[in-house]
């Protein structure tokens, strides 16, 4: 692992291929999930998260990770959920486009 916060996308290649308990969260917008996204993801965007309404939707037993484009607006929500306690969640570094570049690359 990068840091405690960060998870590479070989590092969550490796934990969902052997199938961790791992809540990963698309904090993206819809417009952004229709056009690629990590198999598994569930998409629930950053606003829901930064509210606190979406922390009930947290799996119980399964670490969130939670990824968006670039890395970027998963560093807010991250704060926001570690702040309501959610101390093992992490993000995905580089977001959606390291996961792209460094695992899987399909369709542009």
């Amino acid at each position: 692992m990068t840091t405690p916060d960060t998870l590479t996308p070989r590092e969550l290649k490796e934990l969902l291929d052997a199938g961790a308990p791992v809540d990963l969260v698309d904090v993206r917008e819809p417009h952004e999930w229709e056009s690629v996204r990590i198999p598994g993801a569930r998409l629930v965007p950053m606003a829901a998260w930064l509210d606190g309404s979406a922390l009930p939707s947290l799996r119980p037993g399964h670490r969130p990770v939670f990824y968006c484009r670039s890395g970027v607006r998963t560093l807010a929500v991250l704060a926001a959920v570690r702040a309501a306690g959610h101390t093992g969640a992490v993000h995905l570094e580089g977001g959606v486009n390291a996961w792209v570049r460094d695992v899987d690359p399909g369709p542009p």
